[in-house]
């Protein structure tokens, strides 16, 4: 088998992998009711494999940070778009509309990122992966500011139940 071959094959091991977790992650995110820490703990497990990557050219430290940064932010993607569109309306069409936004904000970083990966910065990428880390820190701070945002809308949501006898339907952090 060629170099190409055996690289192309390399390639799938992260993704398998990554696969697995995501769906366990979702899985405990749904069974404990929680959004926020099951964002932040991927994404910061992200962060650790874009540090290994800037530290080092080695590459199994390299190929084993690949698992950390594939697996923690793919992770996290499903649970940022359930958790924005279960909190940005309690009606179907702001729901509805909220979806196609994340969708559309979601997908510019598929389009932007290619041109972090400039030839001339082989083989380090020390640009794509500072600016990536970079993006993955913000996504961890914007977790936890929604977590407590909505901790707080929760205790409001709480005291307007028992004011008005009504049901208390928290958002979900």
């Amino acid at each position: 088998m060629g170099s190409t071959t055996i690289t192309t094959l390399l390639t799938a091991p992260p993704y398998f992998m990554t696969a697995f977790t995501a769906m366990f992650v979702a899985w405990n995110s749904d069974r404990l009711k929680e959004r926020g820490w099951h964002i932040t703990g991927p994404m910061v497990v992200t962060v650790v494999g874009y540090i290994i990557s800037v530290a080092t050219l080695r590459p199994a430290a390299r190929y084993t940070a690949s698992f950390l940064y594939i697996g923690g932010s793919f992770s996290a993607n499903p649970l940022v778009i359930t958790w924005a569109v279960s909190t940005l309306g309690r009606t179907p069409e702001k729901r509805a509309a909220g979806t196609a936004v994340v969708n559309v904000m979601g997908f510019i970083g598929n389009l932007v990122t290619p041109f972090f990966f400039p030839s001339s910065h082989e083989p380090r990428y020390l640009m794509a992966m500072l600016l990536m880390m970079a993006w993955s820190c913000v996504t961890v701070g914007c977790a936890l500011f929604l977590k407590w945002l909505l901790r707080r809308g929760n205790r409001r949501l709480k005291e307007e139940a028992e004011l008005q006898g009504t049901p208390y339907v928290p958002y979900t952090t």
